[in-house]
Order: C-alpha cells, then structure tokens, then sequence
C-alpha cells in the first residue's frame, strides 16, 4: 500500500499530513515501531515507522537527523505520536521532510501502536494474498499454453484476459505482427502499417516490452494504454513476463522445425539438381508435402560470391570466420528477396558459397526471361556493391521442359560459373547458352588432345617469350582478335607495321605453319582459347 491509501483507511480518521506530501505514493511493505535513539539503524526499507518520540524528545536536532537516517534506510514514512512527548513536530524537521519528499504524519494519542499495525498490515497482507493468487492464476495459464502449443493469438488472448488490456506481438523472426483481438486501438494502428515500418519508437503511448532471452531478441509485445489507475503493474508485469517466456518458447519451436523442413528441402532440392531421383512420380509427390508444384519445366540460376573460398585456405581466427559466415548469410538473404520479388514460386538451396535458385516460369520466353534475371543480377549487385568487399557471379542454365531434366540446367549453371573463373569473368551474369565455343572447350580442358594442342602451337611461343623476354604470344592473341590483319594489329599494339610483320614471320617459323591457311588459323585460335581457359581453371 501507499501512504496515500493508509490515510484514507476509515479506521485511521484523524491522522494528519504535515510534511512530504509529495512523496505520499511511498509504498509500505509493512509497519514497524522506533522508539530507541538507534533504531533507524535497524530499517530494511519500504517501513512505515512510528514513534512516540520519546528517545528524541529533549533534542530538536534529533528529529531532523532521524528523518534523514531513515530517508537514506528508504523508509516509507514516519509517523509521530503527537501530544504527549512532542507536541509540535520542528521547522527544520518539516522543511527537511519537504525537501526529501519524505512523510511525516500526525498521529493523534487516542491510538494505541497495534490500531496503525493491524488495519495497515492486514490490507497489505491481504493484498499480497491477492496478488500471490493471481500470480498462480497466471502461472497455470500460461504453463497450459506452453504444455499444449496453443497459437501465438491464444497466448496474447490470455494475456489479455489477465490485464484486461489488448495485446500485439511483432514477430521480428518470422515477420508477422499477432493480435489478442483485432478492434482495439492498438490493433487497428498496427494494422495499418507495413512491418518494415514498424518501430517500437511509434507507439510511445503504449506499454512496451522486449521480448528475448540473453542470446537473441524475437520481437516486441506491447500493450494498449499507458499504466496508471486501474492497470496493477506488478500483475501486469508478471503476466507479461509469463507471456513473453511461453512466446519465446512458441517461436523456438517455429525455428526448430523450419530448420528441419529446410533441412529435408534442401535434401530434396539437392536431389534433384544432381538427378538423384527415380522417377517423375517421386519428383510430384516429394514436391507435394512442401506445398510446390513442378507440372512445368524450369532453369537453374546459381549465385557463386567470388573468391570467398581464398580466406578458408589461410588459418582463420574465429572472430574472422564469423564476419565472412554473415556476409555470405547476408548476400543470400539479399539474393533471396530480390529473386523472390521477381519469381516468388522460386525454390532455393544453400551451399557453402553458392545459392541455387530453381525457375518455373509460369510462360517461357527466352529473351524476358533473360531480361528479368539481369535485373535481378543488378540489384543484388547494387545492394551489396557499397555494404560489402565481394562481388557474385550469376550462372544460368538453360530451360528444360520436363522438371525431372533440371539436372541439367544446374550442370550448365555451374558451368558458367566455372567458365567465368577461368575466363577471370567476376561481377557478371553469364548465360549458358551465350558462351559459344567456350562451352565445347570446357569439356576438353585436361584431356590429352587439350595437352597436345597446347604442346603444338602455344608452348614453343612461350619458351620462346621466355628466353629472350620477347612478346610473341601477346602479339598473336592481338592478331587473332583483329582478325589476322596484321596493320590493324600494329594499332591495337602501339608499333610499326614492319615490327608486326616481323614477329608474324617469326611465329609462323617457331610453329613451322603457314598461318596464312585458314584451317591453321582456327586450329591457333582453339589452342589459344583452350590456353586461356585451362590457364585460368584452377583460380
């Protein structure tokens, strides 16, 4: 109770205010007597204390520096028998109450000590009794929400039942805002905004609580209307904790069991895009129990970040680890929603540094397709270009009419990729379809017909280059791109014509080949294609 509320007990007429009346909200635990010079020395705080003021009655300093003891003891107030041993309280004990906000009050000689004690205390007790009980009321309601799994809304709808005010949770994990009820106040603001515009600093008139535990925040319940009379915030307050818990709880589970559906997606996804799969009719109804439909054909895109592999073959430290784990957690969940915008059936699966999108579109046109997936490529490029110190490599497949055949679109996928790699082609989307004879050539990387062509018309052009530090197989990757013609060949190279032909002469002679023939010259553009990407496909 306050000393407010011990005032205004029916069977305590009389008493009086005389100091501190701006601290009569003081909460009293409970009620204790002083009579000793002492006995502030002896207060555990929140005591109402009586005295007759018998040890202090011979000193006027005495009461003053008893009011300041028990301030600092956090005492609620002091009451003093007036009349018989003090019959007027001093100025300076009244102007030190004032000052302290401190209660000092008149208590008339008709009353015995046990007539303040036990009205005080039983209203106190009684109260706590109340208070004890509603505490097991909401224990028990929220354990059988907890032991039950009710819903989100069932949980706000008991808290409200509990403080007799409606109730919104924003789930921050799952992005979702949750209402006891749907006709408050509260409820039809909330409703009115979007959940990215959502900020506890909106709703500074509402009660609002975090909830989290001490690893991780899930959200915020607020409550509608501010605490104040007929709002009990000890009850409140426990109910909204018991709330929160059992939330806490609900939203674990949540997370628990998409990671296991993710974990058994994933696994079917993976299925799929390495042609694990028996039939057509297993594709159908595995796809079924998550909701998908793969009656349509598809494509395969697959997002590589660059380079990132690179920081796992040096010693990592932990701290180190963890930034390079959000990155990449932060370039799929960029990745994700710019697909999603644009392909919102689109099925994902995670690797370590690659994410792999597979395409249903509900039309397939080649060229729109093409289109909106370089979009795509370009805001997710532009979204991490300033955050972040690594660039992606979209590689698409191309379409395949039968889902069953999406293997094959994600081998081209990742082909592309690996092309671009070894083509040292980053921050780019490359499109199977578009990579022309690279595509032929990446097949034959390793073989021995590869070995053999680079034996024959590249390797005695790089010794050569070697020895005297000449420019020989420079000049002739200039000549093939300017089409053999040997004067635009001395432009592109900043030299004489002369100097060209010169090294031109000395090629043909180092190869024993007339590259004037045309089947020579494809068979030294192959070989320097091939150079190219079998020099480039271990990076």
């Amino acid at each position: 109770m306050t000393i407010e509320e011990l005032l205004e007990l029916p069977s305590l007429s009389g008493m009086e205010l005389l100091a501190g009346k701006t601290g009569i909200k003081r909460r009293i635990s409970t009620v204790t007597v002083v009579d000793t010079p002492d006995g502030a020395t002896w207060i555990k705080g929140s005591e109402f204390v009586i005295t007759t003021a018998f040890a202090i009655k011979d000193d006027n300093k005495l009461i003053t520096e008893l009011i300041y003891q028990l301030h600092k003891g956090n005492a609620a107030g002091l009451g003093i028998k007036t009349g018989r041993f003090m019959k007027d309280i001093p100025s300076e004990a009244i102007k030190a109450a004032d000052l302290l906000s401190f209660p000092i009050i008149s208590i008339p000689e008709k009353y015995a000590f046990c007539d303040i004690i036990n009205p005080a205390l039983s209203l106190i007790v009684n109260r706590q009794s109340s208070q004890l009980m509603q505490s097991a009321t909401i224990h028990r309601e929220f354990l059988e929400l907890a032991v039950n799994d009710n819903s989100v809304p069932e949980i706000l709808h008991t808290l409200q039942s509990l403080v007799g005010r409606s109730a919104v949770f924003v789930d921050i994990h799952f992005r979702q805002f949750y209402y006891s009820d749907y006709n408050s106040h509260l409820s039809r603001q909330m409703q009115n905004i979007g959940f990215d515009e959502f900020s506890p600093e909106l709703f500074p008139q509402y009660i609002c609580h975090t909830v989290a535990n001490r690893i991780e925040k899930f959200g915020y319940l607020l409550i509608d209307g501010n605490k104040g009379t007929g709002f009990d915030s000890d009850v409140a307050q426990t109910a909204v904790e018991y709330a929160s818990i059992v939330l806490i709880l609900r939203i674990q589970t949540r997370i628990s069991n998409r990671h296991i559906e993710e974990k058994y997606r994933d696994v079917f996804l993976e299925d799929l895009l390495i042609n694990n799969v028996k039939t057509e009719n297993e594709i159908h109804n595995r796809a079924s129990l998550y909701g998908w439909s793969f009656r349509s054909g598809g494509l395969v895109a697959a997002i590589d970040i660059n380079n990132i592999k690179k920081y796992y073959i040096k010693g990592l430290d932990p701290e180190t680890n963890e930034r390079l784990e959000e990155t990449i957690q932060n370039i799929f969940s960029i990745s994700i929603e710019s697909m999603l915008q644009v392909y919102p059936k689109a099925k994902y699966y995670k690797q370590s540094d690659l994410i792999v999108f597979i395409i249903s579109p509900e039309k397939y046109e080649q060229n729109k397709v093409y289109a909106q997936l370089e979009m795509v490529f370009n805001n997710i490029r532009g979204r991490i270009a300033d955050k972040m110190a690594f660039t992606i490599t979209m590689g698409v497949g191309e379409y395949v009419e039968n889902i069953k055949d999406i293997h094959r679109s994600y081998a081209q996928a990742r082909t592309s990729v690996n092309l671009g790699y070894q083509l040292e082609k980053f921050d780019c989307i490359l499109f199977y379809n578009r990579m022309g004879i690279y595509r032929l050539l990446a097949a034959t990387v390793g073989t021995e017909e590869s070995e053999e062509f680079n034996r024959r018309y590249i390797k005695p052009l790089l010794d050569y280059d070697a020895k005297y530090h000449t420019s020989l197989l420079p000049t002739l990757e200039t000549l093939t791109k300017c089409g053999w013609n040997l004067k635009n060949a001395s432009a592109a190279l900043f030299i004489h014509y002369n100097s060209v032909k010169y090294r031109f002469a000395k090629i043909c002679e180092l190869l024993d080949a007339d590259l004037r023939d045309h089947e020579l010259r494809l068979a030294v553009e192959m070989a320097l294609k091939l150079h190219m990407v079998n020099n480039h496909r271990h990076m």
